[in-house]
């Protein structure tokens, strides 16, 4: 089959290619490296002091950096030319350097303003969505099954939102200036990134074949079966018989039945299951280090059994899946002009045209409202805990406890939005499942505004934040998921790229614009509001008000979508 640019610069003899399940594995780390986005609220504060800003401008870098994390048009269509492998390494090579900068501006070897720290934070965002569409493409490419793909978004954006979690552990126990954290994310995630473009992704003429499939009879072993490498397929751990100090029979019987072969839907099962178990231990972590007064020996145990939880994910979606890297002869070729075919086939519509489809103003609004206004908490979740007196003395122990308990709200919607959906799908739309997520932000606004005691914030704080980190998580499984939905897969990089421009925009105007404001209104001479829930009322007030606007514009999407017939149909505005 004839050859392109892109199938040229991907293939060498010696080029390797990863399964679908460890290309899946690697997109997960590939998501918590562009998850390093929801850390600024550690670092924040250090680089309002340092820079003299205001918390406007203070919002306006995390803004910046939202905006290029949710805008990636550009991102998009590279994927859609270039495949995932260059993308994953324009994306790594983004956050390297928008890292770097940010770390420069906060020390003085480079501009201390508050302009220039909004184009590294530009920059390492445009890398955390670039790497983010590569990871999605990937995997979309590799489960073609659309009934999955519910869980299939879910388990991948998780660890998008696990992210700020996992790794402000390592800030607990490894870090003591914000500086020197930013620049270990500067080569965590670039690194990350270069390093999984040597694997993920292969051209349109070759395939993974067909035999290295979990499904395959060959990779699902039962007693006694052998596996590769010499090893007992059903006894993992080994065997020992009675005559053996130790019957490990019992306990291989165990481990087998979680980490071994199994099908699709099973593996996902047990990935979603970890995944979860994850996020409860991250937000557990924040719980015992606010008890035990941030003490450095908890935070090492709790990041070990972090450490454990990742690797049993790897292993329940790996184990059993038989060979893992493949060099390209190993690899099946196929026909690149049928694929080309194929793909022209495919109903969708491209990104200069969705300009003319209510559907996608609808679903631009919405998220826009809504999205924005989770953005608004991230952005200003350590200023929301030094405004109340009674939290100022452990302000930065307090709002490292609640980034934590954030990143396991935002997971656990992930996955539960995932996994619902896909449950609900014959008798709830995605559409409509969205209509209730959307529902959930604005009560999480609301409560924010009147549930937040001015002598004992905690509890409120706590209860609001879970409830916007549940919503923004699925909210943002949503996203990519209508996206593919509603305008088809021919263009689905530059598409997903242009409705995530609806949050950046949201966060600019709810929280850059909005909040900012609101609590420059109530901050005295030093920039800094000490005036409890005066600082954010007003802007909690009108986001729920906003987020109401949203649910009638999803709800109204979602009745579109119901009427419609052909179901797949795509309508233009008359």
């Amino acid at each position: 089959p004839r050859r392109t640019l892109r199938d040229d610069c991907m293939v060498g003899d010696m080029t390797r290619f990863a399964s679908k399940w460890l290309t899946l594995v690697i997109s997960q780390a590939v998501m918590v490296s562009s998850g390093t986005l929801y850390l600024f609220p550690v670092y924040s504060l250090a680089l309002k002091q340092s820079l003299g800003l205001t918390q406007e401008e203070t919002n306006f870098i995390g803004s910046a950096a939202h905006f290029g994390a949710f805008f990636s048009v550009l991102g998009g269509m590279f994927f859609d030319a270039f495949g995932a492998r260059a993308t994953l390494t324009l994306g790594g090579t983004l956050k390297l350097s928008g890292y770097l900068m940010m770390a420069g501006a906060m020390e003085g070897w480079l501009p201390r303003t508050h302009l220039f720290a909004a184009l590294a934070g530009y920059v390492f965002g445009t890398g955390c969505s670039t790497s983010l569409t590569a990871a999605l493409g990937a995997n979309y490419g590799t489960f073609k099954d659309p009934a999955m793909h519910g869980r299939l978004v879910g388990l991948l954006t998780a660890f998008f939102g696990l992210s700020s979690g996992c790794l402000s552990l390592v800030y607990d126990v490894f870090f003591t200036s914000p500086a020197s954290f930013v620049y270990f994310l500067a080569f965590f995630a670039g690194g990350i990134d270069v390093c999984a473009a040597m694997l993920v992704g292969h051209p349109r003429h070759l395939a993974v074949p067909a035999s290295s499939d979990a499904h395959s009879p060959q990779n699902i072993k039962g007693p006694g079966v052998s596996g590769h490498a010499g090893h007992s397929g059903a006894y993992p751990l080994g065997r020992m018989g009675t005559s053996g100090l130790v019957n490990m029979a019992p306990v291989n019987r165990a481990v087998s039945g979680i980490f071994c072969g199994a099908d699709t839907d099973t593996k996902f099962t047990r990935g979603l299951a970890v995944c979860a178990l994850t996020a409860v231990h991250v937000a557990a972590s924040g719980a015992l280090l606010h008890v035990a007064g941030g003490s450095v020996a908890m935070a090492a145990a709790c990041l070990v059994v972090l450490v454990v939880l990742l690797a049993a994910q790897c292993a329940v979606l790996l184990g059993g899946t038989g060979q893992l890297v493949f060099v390209r002869s190993e690899m099946e070729t196929i026909d690149g002009k049928a694929q080309m075919a194929v793909k022209a086939a495919q109903e969708g519509v491209g990104p200069v045209a969705l300009s003319s489809l209510l559907d996608f103003w609808l679903l631009f609004t919405a998220l826009l409202l809504s999205l924005g206004a989770g953005v608004t908490v991230i952005n200003n979740l350590s200023q929301m805990v030094g405004a109340y007196a009674q939290l100022a003395p452990t302000a930065g122990m307090v709002t490292h406890s609640l980034l934590k308990l954030l990143a396991c709200m935002n997971t656990l919607g992930r996955l539960a939005s995932g996994a619902l959906s896909d449950r609900l799908a014959a008798r709830v739309s995605r559409a409509m499942f969205t209509v209730y997520c959307v529902a959930g932000m604005a009560a999480g606004q609301a409560f924010l505004s009147v549930g937040v005691s001015e002598t004992a914030p905690l509890f409120g704080l706590v209860v609001g934040v879970s409830c916007v980190g549940w919503m923004y998580g699925s909210l943002f499984w949503a996203m990519p998921t209508l996206v593919m939905e509603l305008f088809g897969a021919k263009h689905f990089g530059a598409n997903r790229g242009l409705v995530g421009l609806s949050p950046a925009i949201g966060g600019y105007l709810l929280s850059t614009l909005l909040a900012g404001k609101v609590y420059a209104a109530a901050a005295g001479e030093d920039n800094n509001c000490v005036a409890g829930g005066a600082c954010y009322r007003t802007t909690w007030t009108l986001n729920a008000g906003l987020g109401c606007c949203a649910v009638g514009l999803c709800w109204w999407l979602a009745q579109r979508r119901a009427r419609r017939a052909p179901p797949n149909a795509l309508s233009r505005i008359s």
